[in-house]
């Protein structure tokens, strides 16, 4: 994966446990040094973001197996969803996000999310979003807190298993 503790590590986690299967887990330092790797023959499979492998892929550099968002992706069509799959424990996708400081004032955080939600409304943000695998979704501050709450409690678990520590 792209390194302990992201998300391509606890899909990976997961697979293992909900499989029993013996794989070790390498945290590389990026997809770069992965796909060198993975294209050299020293890795059976990786598990990463989707952006970075698509040329890749439509190069028949590597073969993707699944996508681990809900469905499809709309950058690569053509590769299944987990779900389709039967695979619903391994629903992952990566997230962005602007947080602040516990306790940044309210008029402060308004403003941020004024300035991201005409960001987002944006044809040409949209476009560029999409173009790198990134759906752009107006959350307001309220939501987005209880989203990444409910991120927290659903990788709860996963983490702990990992054996990822914090640094």
């Amino acid at each position: 994966s792209g390194g302990i503790g992201s998300i391509g590590h606890l899909v990976g986690e997961t697979l293992k446990k909900e499989h029993g299967l013996k794989m070790e887990h390498i945290g590389y330092k990026g997809s770069s040094p992965m796909h060198n790797d993975l294209l050299g023959g020293a890795l059976q499979l990786a598990i990463d973001t989707l952006p970075q492998n698509v040329p890749l892929i439509k190069d028949g550099k590597l073969r993707a197996i699944a996508v681990t968002s809900p469905a499809r992706a709309p950058m690569a069509p053509d590769i299944p969803s987990v779900i389709e799959l039967g695979e619903k424990r391994l629903v992952a996708e990566n997230f962005l996000g602007i947080s602040g400081p516990a306790g940044l004032p309210k008029p402060v955080v308004d403003r941020l999310h004024a300035a991201t939600k005409k960001a987002l409304a944006d044809a040409t943000v949209r476009s560029r979003l999409a173009e790198l695998g990134v759906q752009g979704r107006d959350m307001s501050p309220e939501d987005f807190t209880a989203f990444v709450a409910a991120q927290v409690k659903e990788w709860y678990q996963p983490v702990k298993d990992s054996g990822a520590k914090l640094n």
